[in-house]
Order: C-alpha cells, then structure tokens, then sequence
C-alpha cells in the first residue's frame, strides 16, 4: 500500500526586508525560523506549502528571506502561494507561480485568490470556471485545494468580509467535480476546521501572531496557548482522508506591541 503523504502547511509570516524588523513588536522571521525549526525536527515533510502574506513589505529582499529560511533546513518541494499584503510581480520573481504540486496519490492545487492593495479575496467567473476545469482533470486520485482566503466564515466580521466571495458555492462546485476532499488556507491567524458537504476546511494559524477568535474589530490573542506561532502537519491518506494537527511554537511568550497600531 502507498504510505501517506507528510505536507507542512506554514502561512501568514509577515516578512520584512531588514534583518532584525518588528511587526507588532514581533521579529517575524525569528518566529518562522523557530517553527520550521521545531516542524523539521519533528518530521521531514514530503514537501512545504506556505498559503500567503509571506511578506508584510512585498519586496524580492523579503521573498528572498524567505526562501532562504525554508531552505536553511529543507531542500524538497514547496509550493507558494500569495496573500493579500504580497506583491504579485515581486512575489512571482523570486518563488515562481507554479501552483500543484503531487504527492504519492494526491494532487494539491493552489489557487490565488490574492489582489494586490486589498484585503479582501478576488476570484472571478473566469478564475472559478479554471479552477473547476483544473479539478476535473487533475491527475490524482485525490486533491487537496490551497488558497490564501478562507470560503467559510470564522465569526470574525473584520475578517469575514474578506472571505472568497460567495465561497459555499466554490466548494460545491469544486466538489461536484469530483476527487476534493479538503482545502486549507490562511488569513485568519487562528484555527479554522470546518466542513461543507465533503469538503473539509482547514485554517492554520500564523508563523508570528494570532488574532483573537470572535473578535468584532481587530484584537490580537494574547493567551499562552493559541496565541503562540502555530503551523499545520497534514497528512494526506491513500484512501483519501485527511488528518490535521495543528502545533504550537514552544518557547518564551511573545512580546506585542500594539503602540504602532491607531
């Protein structure tokens, strides 16, 4: 029997460009060197998938760095995908628009729901009727869909606005297409596993910080258990299923600063 496929699912590092930068008080990049750090000492996945907002600043110099943390400690496949504070153009300079990737019996397909300048998910008809034509003929028995916005709601209304438009009837129709059993994405800076229909939905927290569940405005998670950096291992079954766990950096608490927030 095929064994399952191992993907680690990083998202929402919020780069910068100069060594040693803080967003919120935070040095992203030392909190994505710890959780890759901590992810590849537990495992060597069959390959990387990092869903958007690698860079807070959209620079070649932030995807560059990057890069080169991920490739400090792993040298096999990665699949990278923008999120709304990436750059496009830069982006698409240094890490490439490849979007699949196939993993022993599964296929993962991403897709970029991403518009430079704005929050919130843009996918068009056109962009729909792709995706769909794209899952019709994938050539894995199964397929996991990847994107940076989520299709469901997390009951946050200040992220749920952002939501891929209309996202219910995405998945329908991707699942009426057949052989999708999950899409993970990011965006959220918390957990997300939901369902709709077959369809599972998973949400991974960031590599830096975490927004707090339920918030009605922007409020950062402070708690010592969901607002550490967090990453997902999935584990991708021949049979078709999907397991998810999702792991927290272990370390010294964070030190937020919300003194550069209005």
């Amino acid at each position: 029997m095929t064994a399952p496929a191992r993907l680690l699912h990083v998202t929402d590092c919020h780069l910068l460009p100069e060594p040693g930068a803080r967003l919120l008080g935070v040095d992203t990049a030392e909190t994505l060197a710890a959780v890759l750090a901590q992810a590849l000492d537990e495992c060597r996945p069959d390959a990387i998938l990092a869903t958007g907002d690698l860079a807070h600043e959209g620079t070649p110099a932030t995807y560059r760095r990057f890069l080169e943390l991920v490739r400090a400690g792993f040298d096999g496949p990665l699949l990278c995908l923008p999120g709304n504070h990436d750059a496009g153009g830069p982006f698409a300079e240094v890490l490439g628009r490849e979007q699949a990737l196939t993993l022993s019996d599964w296929q993962v397909l991403g897709f970029d729901t991403h518009e430079d300048d704005r929050p919130g998910a843009r996918l068009g008809d056109a962009a729909r009727r792709r995706l769909v034509e794209r899952l019709e003929t994938a050539s894995g028995r199964h397929v996991l869909l990847a994107c940076h916005h989520p299709p469901l709601p997390v009951g946050c209304p200040w992220l749920d606005k952002d939501c891929i438009p209309d996202g219910r009837d995405l998945l329908d129709s991707c699942a009426a297409a057949g052989r999708l059993r999950a899409l993970v994405c990011g965006h959220v800076h918390q957990v997300l596993e939901a369902g709709h229909g077959p369809v599972e939905v998973l949400a991974t927290p960031s590599t830096c910080f975490q927004f707090e569940p339920g918030s009605t405005r922007f409020s950062i998670d402070r708690s010592a258990a969901s607002g550490m950096p967090g990453y997902r291992w999935l584990t991708l079954s021949p049979d078709g299923r999907v397991h998810g766990e999702v792991r927290r950096l272990r370390g010294a608490p964070l030190n937020i600063d919300l003194s550069e927030v209005s």
